[in-house]
């Protein structure tokens, strides 16, 4: 059975309730379950629920990689032992790389600007935050679907993709960037001469990488400099 646009559409939207039935004993297993259960024929259900004790717990926006690769695991038959090797080791490489893409990346820089405008201009920083950040996970959750069901368990290397990779760093530069400007944007007398290019060279050497104490060395000059001229 191949999954059509109408299932799909009916997975993804269930997937959105994937911790509504989350316990400490299983996690988000049963959540998993139920939705994985919505992907196959009825004949194949009765076998799926072998996977009702199964300990499950991932990151909630990368869960559709996991589910779109398994479902397409069972059309092609695989045995039951392969199917649960193959869930505990990506539910642990999605688990990692979302909490690091969304809760220490993404949220940290969208919240640092919402922020920002959100003390200039009220309550357009929290549309920005939501609208952004909603667009960006829903994004995750429909493509994780697609790409998992596509390609089955080589999903897993859709981790290594330069173009996440770059969505990181990205992100990272944004809400460091962002956190060391607040201050200054914040204060009433601002020394654009200095703050634009001086804040051009330290989004570069975000960047690049540089050694931390490098970062912090420019920071102080900078702050140095705009007390000076104040």
């Amino acid at each position: 059975m191949r999954i059509g646009l109408f299932r799909l559409l009916k997975l993804f939207f269930a997937s959105l309730f994937l911790q509504s039935s989350w316990s400490f004993h299983s996690m988000q297993s049963l959540g998993f379950l139920v939705i994985a259960m919505m992907g196959v024929d009825q004949k194949k259900q009765e076998f799926l629920q072998q996977h009702s004790r199964t300990f499950f717990n991932t990151h909630p926006y990368m869960a559709g990689f996991i589910i779109g690769a398994m479902l397409n695991a069972y059309e092609k038959e695989h045995s039951l032992d392969d199917l649960k090797k193959h869930i505990m080791v990506s539910q642990s490489a999605f688990a990692s790389f979302g909490d690091t893409l969304f809760w220490q990346t993404i949220r940290p820089a969208l919240l640092a600007i919402a922020i920002i405008t959100g003390v200039k201009y009220g309550v357009i920083g929290v549309i920005i935050f939501l609208l952004f950040y909603n667009l960006i996970h829903i994004y995750f959750r429909f493509y994780g679907f697609t790409t998992g069901y596509k390609i089955g368990w080589d999903v897993i290397y859709i981790l290594k993709d330069k173009k996440l990779q770059w969505m990181q760093r990205i992100f990272e530069s944004i809400g460091a960037f962002s956190i060391g400007l607040m201050p200054i944007i914040l204060e009433k007398e601002v020394n654009l001469i200095f703050l634009i290019p001086l804040s051009g060279i330290f989004l570069i050497l975000l960047w690049k990488r540089l050694a931390p104490i490098l970062i912090l060395t420019f920071v102080f000059i900078l702050i140095i400099i705009n007390l000076i001229l104040l």
